[in-house]
């Protein structure tokens, strides 16, 4: 019988992500459905976030829980023009829409000469209900182009902004199966063993 993680976020997009990722591993993935809470960000870095939401739902819930933050960052920006943490905390919005990301992103890249090297730095961490939490950190390099594709993935504007290093394509341009075996190659296999660690084999 498959065990049930829950991933703290409502985002069917990244449950369906974890989810595949942990596929081999009989780990049935759920979100946070109706749990409200509310868990303040307010993190130096990545994984102190990821840290303290991990702990919070999963104190909340009993369970542990994984969650996961991450911040972008460009190759040869000003710290002032670094999106950081704060990617949808744009000029003019706390919490920007897809939309609004796309076109200020698209902006930013066009005074930059219509591309920038970058990189995403994920932390994922695994809480538990005494307070404990175990985390790791990946760092994926991506290029980012000012002209976006036509498609979008909700919940993640910003695939439409991104150039995939192994096949030059938009990530967004990617089939589903593509998607799927890019995310598993860079992220998805440090997850799975994380998992496998501290949780999967757990009594």
């Amino acid at each position: 019988m498959s065990r049930q993680l829950i991933y703290g976020t409502r985002n069917s997009s990244k449950i369906a992500q974890v989810q595949d990722a942990l596929r081999a591993a009989d780990i049935h993935v759920v979100g946070l459905g109706d749990l409200d809470i509310e868990v303040d960000e307010d993190g130096a870095t990545p994984e102190e976030n990821a840290r303290k939401k991990s702990v919070e739902y999963a104190q909340a819930t009993n369970e542990p829980v994984l969650s996961m933050d991450a911040a972008l960052y460009f190759n040869d920006l000003p710290d002032e023009q670094q999106p950081g943490l704060f990617v949808r905390r744009i000029p003019g919005h706390a919490s920007a829409t897809d939309d609004e990301l796309i076109a200020y992103y698209t902006k930013l890249l066009l005074g930059h000469g219509g591309k920038l090297d970058g990189y995403w730095e994920f932390s994922f961490a695994l809480g538990y209900p005494d307070g404990k939490s175990e985390a790791f950190v990946s760092c994926t390099p991506r290029e980012f182009v000012s002209t976006p594709d036509s498609n979008v993935l909700p919940g993640y504007p910003l695939e439409s902004l991104q150039i995939d290093p192994a096949s030059g394509k938009y990530i967004t341009e990617l089939s589903r199966e593509e998607q799927a075996e890019a995310w598993r190659e860079s992220l998805g296999k440090p997850l799975a063993e994380f998992i496998a660690k501290h949780f999967a084999n757990d009594p």
